[in-house]
């Protein structure tokens, strides 16, 4: 019989109570009807749980489409996007596939942004990732708002903002420079339906509404998505039971010798024990069945990130790490 593998490097949410998932596959929905345009309901459903109007928001086949429809939409013909590094790797190929230019903005050596904006008259839009994957640190808001006031297209990726502080959905009515890209595959745990949001200013959502392909989320991913906001209280309790399960990884980590960043997100972020190498501990890790994240660049090729999985997952993960340190 094949192992199963234990996946701790794509930050999927498997603390969910199965009754979440049991309620969600109620379906009624007709399977000989287009969806509704533009996800009419769901995005009715978010405004009324974020506190905000449905006009604010677009719904489309994941974040990454909907971040591909910001940069296309938004950002003119030979743009150039700027973004901090290191982060999240699909930005550069999202901008190279709709032939806008990109302009790396390298972080501070503790992987937080740096203080100087002297790039912003150079971008026509700057991608922040709050919380920051990999890092897992969020950006101060303060900060946030002072690259709002330089009149800068700002795209902040909120796609672990459930498991942070706060984000910065608040700011929305106040910046019509602002958009906010979010997703039901993280916290929610539902990565197979591939549905993700953008949240912004009206005007900003009508554009991008026009330039989407039309029915891009199925029935069945709205239908799922609908019913995960009905309960989610599943999702919320979800989240004290990452709150644990991140608590004790990080200790029982740093007992090895683990360097581990504070983290405001469902994976930790960490440094090996000296000695260990982060993609020799890969191997060793996929030949018991467990599979982290490790990295190339050359800026975080000593770290490697893991998953906050069940205690179980992160028992097995632990039980390796103490015959390989």
């Amino acid at each position: 019989m094949t192992q199963k593998l234990i996946r701790l490097d794509l930050n999927e949410n498997h603390l969910l109570d199965d009754e979440y998932y049991k309620r969600l596959l109620t379906l009624d929905v007709d399977l000989a009807d287009y969806p509704s345009e533009y996800s009419r309901e769901l995005c009715e459903s978010l405004a009324k749980y974020h506190g905000l109007r449905s006009e604010q928001f677009m719904v489309a086949n994941g974040s990454d489409m909907v971040l591909d429809t910001i940069f296309k939409t938004m950002v003119p013909e030979d743009g150039i996007i700027g973004y901090y590094e290191p982060s999240y790797r699909y930005y550069p190929f999202l901008a190279n596939r709709n032939e806008r230019k990109v302009l790396e903005i390298p972080m501070e050596t503790d992987f937080t942004i740096p203080t100087t904006t002297e790039f912003i008259d150079e971008v026509d839009a700057l991608v922040l990732c709050s919380p920051n994957n990999p890092t897992s640190l969020s950006v101060d808001k303060n900060r946030i708002e002072s690259l709002l006031k330089k009149e800068v297209l700002l795209i902040i990726d909120e796609a672990y903002a459930e498991y942070s502080s706060e984000g910065c959905l608040d700011l929305i009515p106040r910046y019509d420079n602002l958009i906010i890209t979010r997703t039901f595959s993280k916290a929610w745990g539902l990565a197979g339906i591939r549905v993700g949001y953008a949240v912004s200013h009206a005007q900003n959502i009508m554009l991008l509404r026009e330039d989407m392909l039309s029915y891009n989320v199925n029935v069945l991913s709205n239908s799922v998505a609908l019913k995960a906001i009905d309960n989610c209280i599943f999702m919320e309790d979800a989240l004290d039971r990452t709150d644990l399960e991140k608590q004790y990884l990080t200790e029982e980590l740093s007992l090895l010798d683990f360097n581990v960043l504070p983290s405001e997100t469902n994976f930790l972020f960490c440094r090996p024990p000296y000695g260990i190498d982060p993609h020799e501990l890969y191997e060793i890790l996929s030949e018991n069945g467990i599979l982290i994240k490790t990295f190339e660049d050359a800026r975080v090729e000593d770290h490697v990130r893991i998953t906050v999985g069940t205690r179980k997952e992160n028992n097995e993960l632990l039980g390796s790490l103490n015959e390989i340190v």
